[in-house]
C-alpha cells in the first residue's frame, strides 16, 4: 500500500501538531496497514523533505502527499509544490503524487455545522448568529472561497444571520463581524473556526470575541472524525488517479 504523507502547515503552538497527529491516529485506526506519516511545511518537524527522503531510503517508489490545507493560498500554490520538486530531484526514483487540498469538502462543511451545535445551540433557533472564522489571506480569491463556505455551513438550519470573518488583517475582523451580527438581531452568537486545529491565530480570534456578550465558541475541525475521512478520501483519489498532480 502506498504511504500517505499528510502535510500540515505547522505552528509554534504545540496544540496544533497534537490535534493533527490525533486525526492521523484515527486514519491509522480506520485503515490498518496504511503507512501514515506526518510532515510540516514550517515551524515544526519533521519537514516534508525529510519524510520523503526517509521513504525513498526505505525503498519506496511511490508516495502520496495530502496537503492538510483548507485554502488555496501561498503554501498550497507555491511552497508545497516547490518542496515536492526538490525532493523529487534528490530522489529521482521516487514518484510523488499530490492530492488536492482538503478545501471546502462537504464533509468538513457538515462537521463545522455539527461542531457549532455542539457548542450548545439548536439548528432550529433563528436567534443564533454564526461568525465563521478563517485565518485570512492576502489573496482576495482565497478569502472569497471562505466566504462562500458560510451559507453552506448554515444550510438546512434556522440560522439566517451568518458572516465570514478573519483572524489576521483581512476584513471583516472577528470583532466587527460579531458586532454586525448582534446589531442584526442575533441574541446568541457562535464563533466557529474554519480552521483545522487550535493555535495562536485561533486564540487571537477567541480573544477578540471576549468583549462581545453572549458568544459561544465552537471547536476546530480536528475535533471531528470527518477530518480523518476527508484525508483518506484525498489519498484514495490520488492513488486511483482521479484527482492528482505529480511532482516534476
Amino acid at each position: 500500500m502506498m504511504p500517505l504523507v499528510a502535510v500540515a502547515h505547522g505552528s509554534r503552538d504545540p496544540r496544533s501538531a497534537r490535534a493533527v497527529a490525533a486525526a492521523l491516529d484515527t486514519v491509522r485506526a480506520e485503515n490498518p496497514g496504511l503507512d501514515v506519516r506526518l510532515a510540516f511545511l514550517d515551524l515544526n518537524t519533521p519537514s516534508v523533505g525529510r519524510i520523503l527522503d526517509a521513504l525513498a531510503a526505505d525503498g519506496h517508489r511511490q508516495v502520496t502527499v495530502v496537503p492538510l490545507l483548507l485554502g488555496s493560498a501561498f503554501h498550497a500554490r507555491v511552497d508545497l509544490p516547490a518542496l515536492l520538486r526538490e525532493a523529487r530531484l534528490r530522489n529521482p526514483r521516487l514518484e510523488v503524487l499530490c492530492s488536492p487540498i482538503l478545501g471546502d469538502d462537504e464533509r468538513l462543511v457538515a462537521a463545522a455545522r455539527e461542531l457549532i451545535t455542539a457548542s450548545g445551540v439548536s439548528v432550529d433557533d433563528p436567534s443564533i448568529g454564526v461568525a465563521v472564522c478563517a485565518v485570512g489571506s492576502r489573496r482576495p480569491e482565497a478569502n472569497r472561497a471562505t466566504e462562500l463556505v458560510v451559507p453552506r455551513i448554515v444550510a438546512g438550519t434556522a440560522w439566517t444571520r451568518a458572516s465570514v470573518c478573519f483572524a489576521t488583517s483581512a476584513e471583516p475582523s472577528v470583532g466587527s463581524a460579531l458586532d454586525a451580527l448582534s446589531r442584526s438581531g442575533a441574541s446568541v452568537l457562535v464563533l466557529a473556526p474554519w480552521m483545522l486545529a487550535p493555535g495562536l491565530l485561533w486564540d487571537r480570534a477567541c480573544a477578540a470575541a471576549e468583549s462581545v456578550p453572549y458568544v459561544r465558541v465552537a471547536a476546530t475541525l480536528a475535533d471531528h472524525d470527518a477530518l480523518a475521512r476527508v484525508i483518506v478520501a484525498r489519498y484514495t483519489e490520488a492513488v486511483n488517479g482521479t484527482r492528482v498532480s505529480r511532482a516534476a
